[in-house]
């Protein structure tokens, strides 16, 4: 007699967990689920972020060399006084320009992109 009623108990309990299931745990997997896409689809979305970035400065580089743009600002700072000379490269206002152009034709290839 013990044996049917552990069988029934059992299928009371099968019952229950699908129930349970059917009532909750369908929530919590779609919520999980949906949580880990989202995760997904925003490494991706970071990571094509981050190629578009180095993709557009390789670009820029290769525009400013084009050009030759620090040849020309290397010849426009060659022209001035010495003593300003001094002033200028002790506060290295020629690299901070090549950075501000560096990062400002890397903005303009990230726009062209549609970035």
């Amino acid at each position: 007699m013990s044996t049917l009623v552990d069988i029934v108990n059992s299928i009371v309990d099968i019952n229950q967990e699908i129930e349970d299931f059917r009532s909750t745990g369908i929530y919590h997997f779609f919520v999980e689920w949906f949580a880990e896409t989202m995760k997904w689809f925003y490494v991706g979305w970071y990571k094509s972020k981050l190629f578009a970035i180095t993709f557009a400065y390789d670009v820029a580089k290769e525009i400013l060399t084009s050009i030759n743009m620090s040849r020309m600002i290397e010849t426009a700072f060659n022209s001035l006084d010495s003593r300003v000379m001094q002033i200028v490269t002790f506060f290295r206002i020629p690299e901070a320009i090549n950075i501000i152009l560096s990062a400002y034709t890397t903005r303009m290839v990230l726009t062209f992109m549609g970035m």
